[in-house]
């Protein structure tokens, strides 16, 4: 059995830290867990037209009412007026009301009378598009050779610029301008998502276009520079939260693709400032055999509904007793929503397991493994980066603090006894054992110190118990049928991602065996779904080969950029020799 890293504690001392809402909080325990609760701050960041789009009686009385199937229909919309004006003429038409809220029908004709159609940004064509890319040469199969120029078809289709207007008018738009064009996830998507364009940028690259993926590069930096963080996405109603933070790998690719050596020099603070945002504002203190270790977790306190899920944040939480309860639940779908998974049971903490539903979401008290493996392949590549400039003393700080994350990594979230990294359970003390793709992080990044061989072993013994390679179509999120998006039958490109090369990572033939297999059987999925609907999905359902997943707060979407990404990359890898017949042995894993 594991070895325990704390004693049990009370909860009790926890009721008062959502009270006193405008100071940060250090809770220290005898246990040797320390937790920091910053101040919960409105939903606002310095910048952004707030009493519209992020918090505020209109915004509240709009989305209650339902006027449209999907809430961020509304915080999409454009301001015929000004923003105090707007907000002005709500207070009059409420006070023909009593002060309350008017009828649904008078809140559909105000909306129209003053929102229209965002319309904000305008179709872009990428000045390196290239309709037959360099991949095609490193593809075998006819038909592969085919969709890799049908994939970077899609990436021109999807691609997008800011209007002029948004920048001289920021007020009438939810829009955040950015000055060069990038590519949209797509569906209802429109805006610039951050770990979405990892693998977009992996595409782009792929695709030979590298002045497309510098340009989508620097509107990260024109984000940091004027907002000191990357959104989930580039809405105002989004800058209280961030996204899985992959801009240092985003970088790296781009720097091993084109030996950019200037740029590196000119926007390497800019990597420091994203990297120390999560290093100063998102992590606990743990102790292990009488060593303090720092790891971090999601963590978004701002008050009220995220604006784009309004009602139905506000819907999960009406059965709470109080505000308190309210305003902590709203927090944990913030945290789960600045994962990217957003959501799985991944978040639910319900008597010490994660059963439960969205009300039991507590994604806060989870310390999760792919966040503070991505948090330590940045630091090493900081480290990595400033001794390419010749910074030696800047390389030496960023290797020692990929070091403690790594020591941090290894002493908490690594569980001997299972083979694999376990998320953390800040509330009860414990390991979360349950099966999530994003338990493979540290594959991908790095992250560990056991040689390959031994690691290839227990990672695919793993794979093996779980009995995860028995489905066609990928491999499942999670084992757990919970309705939501992030769980399973849903399988998503990214994680395929992250699974697939760091089995290649290993190096050795199992390890690499498994990784084909996995990438064969998700490049199928793929294709097989593109020949019958002539479109590429953002999620994948591993038991219907070709069918998109299901589930969550939305309908499945389509584009999509992250799906076309992964796919590419699976055919720089293996597409001199993969086709997209089945080969007879892989119908079960190594």
């Amino acid at each position: 059995m594991a070895e325990p890293l704390v004693t049990s504690w009370s909860h009790n001392c926890l009721d008062r830290l959502l009270s006193a809402p405008r100071e940060t909080v250090s809770l220290e325990l005898p246990s040797g867990v320390a937790i920091e609760y910053p101040p919960i701050t409105p939903y606002l960041n310095e910048g952004s037209y707030d009493n519209v789009y992020c918090h505020g009686v209109l915004l509240h009385d709009v989305q209650m009412a339902r006027l449209y199937p999907d809430s961020k229909t509304f915080v999409d919309m454009k301001l015929k007026y000004s923003e105090d004006e707007v907000v002005s003429k709500y207070d009059e038409l409420r006070k023909q009301f009593g002060d309350k809220t008017p009828p649904r029908e008078k809140i559909q004709e105000f909306v129209e009378e003053n929102f229209e159609n965002g319309d904000e940004l305008e179709e872009w064509t990428p000045s390196d598009f290239n309709p037959k890319p360099s991949l095609v040469d490193r593809v075998t199969d006819p038909l592969l050779k085919t969709w890799v120029e049908q994939l970077n078809q899609i990436f021109l289709t999807l691609s997008r610029k800011v209007k002029a207007d948004v920048k001289v008018n920021p007020g009438l738009y939810s829009l955040l301008y950015v000055p060069n064009g990038f590519i949209v996830p797509g569906g209802r998507f429109r805006e610039l998502y951050y770990w979405d364009t990892y693998w977009i940028i992996n595409g782009l690259l792929l695709c030979d276009m590298a002045t497309t993926a510098r340009g989508v590069i620097e509107n990260f930096f024109y984000l940091i520079r004027n907002y000191h963080i990357i959104p989930n996405g580039s809405r105002k109603y989004y800058l209280q939260r961030s996204q899985p933070p992959l801009l240092i790998p985003m970088v790296e690719l781009y720097y091993k693709f084109t030996k950019d050596l200037e740029f590196i020099k000119q926007n390497i603070e800019v990597l420091e400032e994203e990297f120390n945002f999560w290093m100063n504002n998102r992590m606990v203190r743990l102790k292990k055999n009488n060593v303090c270790h720092k790891l971090a977790r999601y963590y978004c306190p701002s008050s009220g509904p995220r604006p784009e899920s309004y009602w139905e944040d506000y819907s999960t939480a009406e059965g709470l007793p109080n505000e308190e309860q309210k305003e902590e639940l709203y927090i944990s779908l913030k945290s789960a929503a600045e994962s990217g998974l957003d959501f799985s049971t991944r978040w639910f903490i319900k008597d010490g397991t994660n059963n439960g539903n969205l009300s039991d979401i507590d994604t806060p008290h989870i310390v999760p493994v792919d966040l503070n493996a991505f948090l330590q392949n940045n630091a090493r590549i900081l480290s990595s980066l400033y001794a390419e400039i010749g910074n030696a003393a800047k390389a030496t700080h960023y290797k020692h603090r990929a070091t403690k994350l790594l020591q941090a990594i290894e002493a908490i979230l690594w569980r001997e006894d299972r083979g694999m990294w376990l998320d953390y359970d800040l509330k009860n003390l414990k390991s979360r054992d349950y099966f999530y793709m994003s338990n493979f992080a540290p594959l991908w990044t790095g992250s560990y110190t056991k040689s390959k061989e031994e690691l290839s072993k227990r990672v695919i013994t793993y794979l093996n118990d779980s009995k995860v390679g028995e489905y066609i179509g990928g491999i499942p999120t999670s084992l757990y049928a919970s309705g939501e998006q992030w769980d399973f039958p849903n399988a998503w490109p990214p994680l395929q991602s992250i699974l697939i090369e760091g089995l290649l990572r290993l190096q050795t033939p199992a390890a690499t065996e498994t990784a084909r297999l996995y990438a064969e059987r998700w490049l199928r999925s793929n294709y097989k779904g593109y020949m019958i609907f002539n479109k590429m999905f953002e999620k994948y359902d591993v038991e219907l080969l070709g069918q998109t997943g299901s589930g969550g707060e939305y309908e499945a979407q389509t584009g999509f950029g992250w799906s076309n990404g992964v796919i590419l990359q699976i055919l720089d890898i293996f597409g001199r020799d993969i086709t997209v017949h089945e080969r007879e042995s892989s119908s079960s894993p190594v």
